[in-house]
């Protein structure tokens, strides 16, 4: 193993002088690790992220990325061995069902049995292959986790074992993702969750998990019209954690929060469903309830049972899948047998059929197409095999009518010819068409000679071309000099073994067409699929080329890079416009701030993610420049207010129009009818107030616990009593405002 950190010292210290010295420090107590301990694999990440930033700051970019890809090629890694490999699949071994992982695991058990250059060089490329769908996984989690902080600090308030168990499972996944670790059971778990409570908290009638609801029976709600139930202290710790939503009441603007809330929990389940059934979305089953699915969404209408519907169209349609391609593989093992080869011709496919079933028994999905083209292939081996055996003894017959008709002479030659053993025939007859052709000279039938020659002449220049390109030349070459010489060349031979090239040929570009259609995939969404295309149209062609789609695939890394860069650009100056905005608060900085979060994690693993991660992360970003360019203009809004009035301070101006001068201001919603301190005059009898208030103290002290917001419903309205700057608010309010309030009041 090189030395990594003398490497990239001695690589940096032109560019960075005593700060190079610094930068891997750095990077090292990151890692964790000591210089001595640094691998090639720690090198590329400091490279590509850290030591990367560093040279931007001090070069041109493409300096430094010449700098960093200098210096990665200083530090390049031996080929994998066995141990990385098995290192890798431990890594890797979570994720049952990744496709990827299923390969890699069939392939590991065949490389322990016996070293293959072929197979190792696939499981490297399947460890780079997820090592990028692990970060664009680790993305997509870093924003659920984002917006999952944010929900829990919206229902924070409501208290009880669901919020509790929100916040286990929070903590669950910020420790899984400190370690690099997916945790999507947990993710989805958590996502269900906050969607139950974020609806309750939008609900008009949501009640807070540790306050039992106090009923006062009034004239106008009888004792026996009304559905409300009295509880006692004892009942209340029963009830704990319970939310209780009354859907009878619930306003339109409710109604519309609500399904918000439900729209945006689907379209998130359909962006997972697509990035792990990708391969499947083409299906008849399909695509028709994608469509729909994606049309309800776009409307702002919850799927419900469609999504529903699409998920298990999904879950049948893998099961579907599977069973295809082990019916296939039966198909393809049986034809096999049947060919008429020697078993050792076989042995290479036969190897990678059981492979590739091995690949299908650990959850993955082979690519059958390669083992249909080498199947192919010995399928037209066994055909030429049939028609060389054919055209030999047709040559036979054909040879020896035209030695009976050349009289005594020839003879001799005819019934060598006639006795010669079938599996012989390939190798005589080279030697008696030249015997043929020396008689035909010493008995004066030089015309007839040289009518052969003139014909084989022809016939070998219209190969050549083909042949030399395929590797021939020397055949072509030994057919020339006989034909110089006077002789006969066996072109039949030459022209099976130019088809049999050919079929190589084509095994060799198909296979090289399925290595880079696995990369092609991995840039769905970012030009991929016209490569994808290509790639298709390229397959059905008689000789694929796959040179036009390697090209095109490097045109596409450029594009990334291209793209990687000036996302990296866009970050910066977004971070830094956020920056000068710090301590301006609003709506529209609450929602900025679970997109903040995800885009400073995202900064980080920039230079490691593929195409599908830049494409998540320039979605967001697209997003919280949006809102970035909103708060902006509310922030000028705010100085144009603070001209108009004179003062020179913008906090001032906030502190007054927030908790100064009416500190109950922004409490005063639709729906609020009356709003005060208890401490303060209040149109509201205090004595009823005051008592219930000394109550609530009591029980306070029995229960142990210290008390926050309490509602009080009266049919249609609610009694809000809530400790707020060290006084006690009062408010009356119409019930539908009831959560809205709360939410306010909690904020």
């Amino acid at each position: 193993m090189p030395e990594v950190y003398r490497e990239i010292l001695e690589a940096l210290q032109p560019h960075l002088g005593p700060r190079a010295e610094v930068v891997l420090d750095e990077g090292l107590k990151r890692l964790g690790k000591r210089p001595a301990e640094l691998t090639p694999k720690d090198g590329e990440f400091l490279l590509k992220g850290l030591v990367f930033r560093e040279l931007q700051a001090r070069l041109r970019p493409e300096e430094a990325r010449r700098v960093v890809e200098n210096t990665l090629e200083r530090i390049r890694e031996a080929p994998l061995a066995l141990e990385d490999l098995e290192r890798g699949l431990k890594r890797f071994g979570l994720y049952v069902d990744w496709p990827e992982v299923a390969r890699l695991r069939a392939l590991m058990g065949r490389l322990r049995q016996s070293p293959d250059p072929a197979l190792l060089a696939e499981a490297k490329a399947l460890l780079e292959a997820l090592e990028e769908k692990q970060e664009e996984a680790l993305l997509r989690q870093a924003k659920d986790l984002a917006h999952l902080e944010e929900s829990l600090e919206r229902v924070r308030h409501l208290g009880g074992p669901k919020v509790r168990r929100l916040e286990s499972l929070l903590e669950t996944i910020r420790q899984a993702h400190a370690e690099g670790v997916w945790a999507q059971a947990e993710v989805e778990r958590a996502r269900a969750l906050a969607l139950e409570l974020r609806k309750f908290l939008e609900s008009s009638a949501v009640r807070a998990p540790t306050l039992p609801e106090m009923v006062f029976e009034t004239q106008e709600s009888p004792p026996e019209a009304s559905e409300d139930v009295f509880l006692t202290v004892e009942e209340a710790g029963e009830l704990e954690g319970e939310l209780v939503i009354d859907l009878g009441p619930l306003s339109e603007e409710a109604s519309q929060r609500i399904q918000a809330l439900e729209v945006e929990e689907e379209r998130r389940r359909l962006e997972d469903l697509l990035a792990r059934h990708a391969h499947l979305l083409e299906r008849t089953t399909v695509s028709p309830l994608l469509a729909e699915v994606q049309a309800l969404l776009e409307a702002g209408t919850p799927a419900g049972e469609r999504l529903k519907a699409l998920e298990e169209a999904l879950a049948e349609a893998e099961k579907n899948l599977r069973a295809e391609k082990r019916a296939r593989l039966i198909q393809l093992a049986e034809a096999l047998r049947m060919l008429p080869l020697p078993e050792a011709a076989k042995a290479p496919l036969e190897s990678a059929l059981r492979l590739a079933e091995e690949t299908l028994q650990e959850g993955g999905y082979p690519d059958l197409t390669p083992l249909e083209e080498r199947l192919r292939r010995l399928e037209e081996e066994a055909r030429r095999k049939a028609e060389e055996e054919a055209r030999l003894e047709e040559e036979r017959e054909t040879l020896l009518k035209e030695l009976s008709q050349r009289g005594e002479a020839f003879a001799p030659l005819a019934e060598e010819l006639r006795t010669l053993p079938k599996e012989r025939l390939a190798e005589a007859l080279p030697e008696i068409r030249t015997r043929y052709a020396e008689l035909l000279q010493a008995q004066g039938e030089s015309e007839a000679l040289k009518a052969k020659l003139e014909e084989a002449q022809r016939a070998l220049l219209a190969l050549k071309p083909e042949a030399e390109a395929l590797g021939l030349g020397e055949a072509v070459a030994e057919a020339e000099r006989l034909l110089a010489e006077g002789k006969l060349p066996d072109l039949p031979h030459l022209q099976s073994r130019l088809a049999q090239a050919q079929a190589e040929a084509r095994e060799r570009a198909l296979a090289e067409l399925a290595r880079l259609q696995v990369l092609a995939e991995r840039f769905g969404g970012f030009g991929g699929e016209a490569v994808l295309k290509a790639i298709e149209e390229e397959k059905r062609k008689a000789f694929p080329d796959p040179t036009p789609i390697a090209r095109a695939l490097q045109a596409l890394r450029r594009k990334l890079e291209a793209k990687r860069e000036e996302l990296l650009t866009r970050l910066t100056a977004f971070l830094q416009k956020e920056a000068q905005l710090q301590g301006f608060e609003s709506e529209t900085r609450r929602r900025l701030k679970p997109l903040l979060a995800f885009l400073q994690g995202a900064k980080e693993r920039l230079p490691l993610l593929g195409p599908k991660g830049l494409l998540q992360v320039e979605k967001t970003l697209n997003e919280a420049e949006g809102l970035l360019r909103e708060l902006e203009r509310e922030k000028e809004a705010a100085q144009a207010v603070l001209k108009e009035i004179g003062r020179e301070d913008l906090e001032a101006l906030l502190g007054a129009l927030a908790p100064g001068e009416d500190p109950l201001a922004r409490l005063r919603l639709p729906g609020v009818e009356t709003l005060g301190f208890l401490e303060d005059p209040l149109p509201l009898p205090k004595e009823p107030l005051l008592g219930l208030m000394d109550a609530l103290d009591r029980m306070d002290q029995s229960l142990g616990l210290k008390r926050g917001p309490v509602a009080v419903l009266f049919g249609e309205k609610a009694l809000v009593l809530a400790p707020k700057a060290g006084k006690t608010l009062v408010a009356i309010l119409e019930r539908p405002s009831l959560s809205a309030f709360l939410l306010e009041l909690s904020g």
